[in-house]
């Protein structure tokens, strides 16, 4: 059998080597001369002819699948048939690559796909493209590129955007150092601009995640290349202007938003002194700073050069589109108090939205129908090209084919059979352990239930046969502490119940009204009342607010608003007490929980910081899911953050732990004002 097996290697190997010896002089001949009509229709906009060619060339073998598939996918992005521009690409990702062109056409391909995934914002599929192609070239040294860059800048910005801050900062910093040594290394002005481009992506998704200070350095960074850029000799006057209009306008948002609102408009005035500023483009990107700084009069004078832009553009009546401009445009006109103008454009949108939903479902069945007509083309190609290698292979004869055939569909189907059964078992032991996961998680939730009832109800029993005996008598003072006891257990039991009622309710994942016009102060003055967390004796309690959020009136939800708030402030009081007591033995262990109240944007942050126990980097995301509890020496259900989480979400908020503080533990929550 070994020895059959050897002779079958030996026969592919010698027929690999037949076959490649006769298409190669023919892709050697004609290479060139392929690469030179694919240049001049690129050259000339010519998607069309670009697509044609790279079908045809492909079926001759005169272009390689990669490159053939880079340009269809170039093609059809320019046409704006994304979805056929993604499958082109993915298609060069699956294939193997053999030598340094397709290796250049590969990582432009990946460069493309990660963009048209971060600009759809699905963080989490471009970073998936991207990382295996970024480890890929480094291992064939191919980093030296401008593909490579962005897809370090890409990836970058999606971890941001995903909440990975430090991953995206390694990934920013390495993308500068590639810009840097791109352009010392290379006098092409292509190189330049490449590199500025990069770095737009990074600021861009600075700005849009709100890391202000990160923004403006990296602002700083392209002033710096941009002043190489004007000392090359390719430099247009116009691409300068263009690119400095950008410069101080990115600098303006980054600037109001750290708070420097003078130097703000300092920066946003240079811009205006250029030309692309002034221009219905320039006027259109000015209105990011104009809402940032609330000069709503201002942007919604901008706006007015949107239709102009449609129709320069041919922009079509997307989803996307009308996120981008139209609703922009619509907020700039109501808060401008522009009533006629914000009704003209909300109407705008209501017909762009029914039309952005015809057209998207055509359109989409369009590129499904076209891909599948694609792919089987494809098909019968490639069966055509079988027939055709037969009979340039005819001196390896007929049975060989057979064989080598046979064996290679007996390998893939028991290679397919394995992996299906290794994909199901794996699936079954993911299945098992979330079975036990699940079983652990509610014994020890109804042990902790069971507790946390019959505590209570064993007081009120006790209390309810020593009152009811007979002849019992007690005095004034017991029978009042008595009382107590009885109130006490029995509002525990009450709240153990209203949190379970509380937790059904966010399962729900329904909207909160939000109805109420409410002072931030007030929020915290009666979450903090109805915690106690004031009158606990084991800590000095604080609470700040800043003079801004002294002013500030939410439009809000206010009981959903305090409770959340009451369930953190809880969550402090008691995980400031050691674990089986009541109180601290010694007045040196007093703690302490501050509420800090600031305004940050349009955004409200209440900061609940303790000096407990504490949370871990890796249980700072685990800790608001249901009947969680790190530390099984405290009481609690473990359900208290979970259905703090999901009052603010259903209010339009957030919460989160920092897990950059030391000495406790900081839960913030913000709220939109």
């Amino acid at each position: 059998m070994k020895s059959f097996s050897k002779i079958i290697a030996t026969l592919l190997v010698l027929s690999a080597i037949l076959l490649t010896a006769c298409e190669d002089q023919s892709v050697n001949a004609d290479g060139l001369a392929v690469d030179s009509l694919l240049n001049a229709a690129y050259q000339k906009h010519d998607y069309q002819t670009l697509i044609s060619l790279a079908d045809t060339h492909q079926d001759d073998g005169s272009l390689s699948t990669i490159k053939a598939c880079y340009w269809r996918g170039y093609a059809y992005s320019r046409l704006r048939k994304m979805r056929k521009a993604e499958v082109e690409w993915k298609n060069v990702l699956a294939q193997q690559v053999k030598d340094e062109d397709q290796l250049h056409y590969y990582a432009k391909s990946a460069n493309r796909l990660a963009g048209l995934l971060y600009m759809r914002t699905d963080c989490g599929e471009a970073i998936r493209v991207a990382l295996p192609v970024i480890n890929i070239l480094k291992e064939k040294g191919y980093t030296s590129t401008d593909d490579y860059s962005n897809l370090l800048a890409f990836v970058g910005s999606c971890q941001l955007k995903l909440g990975h801050e430090k991953e995206a900062s390694n990934n920013y910093s390495q993308a500068w150092k590639h810009f840097q040594e791109a352009t010392r290394s290379n006098s092409d002005f292509s190189r330049y601009t490449s590199s500025i481009v990069g770095i737009i992506t990074i600021v861009d998704a600075y700005l849009q995640t709100a890391h202000y200070e990160e923004a403006n350095e990296w602002v700083k960074r392209m002033d710096s290349m941009l002043q190489l850029c004007k000392e090359h000799p390719q430099a247009s006057e116009d691409y300068i202007d263009k690119q400095q209009a950008r410069l101080y306008l990115y600098q303006a948002c980054a600037l109001e938003g750290m708070g420097q609102e003078e130097e703000a408009r300092t920066a946003y005035s240079t811009a205006l002194t250029t030309r692309y500023a002034r221009s219905d483009e320039g006027k259109i990107e000015a209105t990011q700073y104009l809402m940032a700084a609330h000069r709503w009069d201002e942007a919604a004078d901008m706006f007015q050069t949107l239709e102009r832009q449609a129709a320069k553009y041919d922009f079509i009546m997307t989803q996307e589109y009308i996120h981008s401009y139209l609703m922009p445009k619509f907020i700039a006109n109501v808060k401008a108090s522009r009533k006629d103008s914000a009704i003209a454009v909300g109407t705008d949108i209501c017909m762009a939205l029914d039309t952005a939903l015809v057209w998207q479902k055509q359109n989409d069945a369009t590129e499904l129908a076209t891909i599948y007509e694609t792919q089987q083309k494809e098909t019968e190609l490639a069966e055509e090209r079988a027939r055709l290698s037969d009979q340039r292979l005819l001196t390896i004869g007929i049975t060989l084919f057979l064989v080598i055939l046979g064996l290679s569909l007996f390998i893939f189907f028991r290679h397919r059979a394995a992996m299906r059964l290794e994909a199901a078992f794996h699936d079954l032991e993911v299945a098992n352990s979330r079975a036990e996961e699940s079983s652990r998680m509610k014994s020890d939730f109804i042990q902790q239930i069971s507790h946390e009832i019959r505590t209570p109800l064993n007081i009120l029993s006790g209390f309810t046969q020593l009152i009811t005996s007979p002849g019992t008598k007690f005095e004034e003072a017991t029978l009042k502490d008595i009382n107590q006891k009885i109130v006490e257990n029995t509002e525990r039991i009450t709240s153990l119940v209203n949190k379970m009622l509380e937790l059904s309710e966010a399962r729900s994942h329904t909207v909160i009204e939000r109805n109420d016009k409410v002072k931030a102060v007030q929020i915290a003055a009666e979450a903090v009342s109805a915690s106690g967390i004031s009158e606990a004796s084991h800590l000095t309690f604080d609470m700040q607010i800043s003079p801004k959020a002294e002013k500030v009136v939410l439009h809000t939800n206010q009981q959903a608003a305090v409770r959340a708030l009451w369930l953190v402030l809880d969550n402090a009081r008691k995980f400031t007490v050691p674990p089986g007591s009541k109180l601290q033995e010694k007045p040196t262990d007093i703690q302490k929980v501050t509420l800090r109240i600031s305004v940050q944007s349009d955004w409200l942050f209440f900061s609940v910081e303790d000096t407990g126990i504490g949370i871990s980097h890796k249980d700072a995301e685990r800790i608001f899911d249901e009947f969680v509890q790190l530390d099984e020496y405290y009481d609690g259900t473990g359900i208290g953050l979970t259905i703090a989480r999901s009052m603010i979400r259903r209010i339009g908020g957030n919460i989160k732990v920092d897990t950059a503080y030391i000495g406790g533990s900081r839960f913030v929550i913000t709220l939109p004002i």
